[in-house]
């Protein structure tokens, strides 16, 4: 029997899941590699930690300028090709308890950097994000109340 303490105990030491960057393969291989991606992007939004190649979206978000997947593939590399969708595999969900627009204050930052149209307000509240969402976390910089949050999926 499972002490209410000791519960959710597994799930409290899980390691927190990835962001990977865009035109990822599904398969890390940066064995021998000196993660040229990594200094390939003008944003800063690449960090290789522990053999994989981590999205980092606290600053700017990603234009799909395409840099790192040219750096991977001319380092040899697989893990980054163009031949990968231009998409940021992450759960980007908006916290309604913290974001201005979901406590009667009109704010349209989210809404203006938009560029895929991935987020719909409910009139001129009560923002969320839709199936156009590509993770490129453009919004997460842009929100006052940091209320745009960005998970990994792997």
């Amino acid at each position: 029997m499972i002490d209410r303490q000791n519960l959710f105990a597994k799930f409290r030491q899980r390691e927190p899941r990835i962001i990977p960057p865009p035109y990822f393969s599904g398969e890390f291989d940066c064995v021998d590699c000196h993660y040229p991606c990594v200094s390939s992007c003008h944003r800063e939004l690449l960090e290789f930690d522990g053999g994989r190649i981590k999205f980092i979206p606290d600053k700017l978000g990603c234009d799909f300028c395409k840099e790192c997947a040219v750096a991977c593939e001319s380092a040899g590399k697989s893990v980054l090709n163009l031949s990968n969708p231009a998409v940021v595999n992450a759960n980007v969900q908006i916290n309604s308890a913290t974001c201005l627009a979901w406590n009667e204050v009109i704010c349209y930052n989210c809404l203006d950097i938009c560029k895929f149209r991935a987020i719909e307000y409910l009139g001129m509240f009560r923002p969320t994000i839709n199936d156009k969402c590509v993770g490129c976390s453009e919004c997460v910089s842009v929100c006052v109340n940091n209320s745009v949050i960005v998970k990994g999926n792997l």
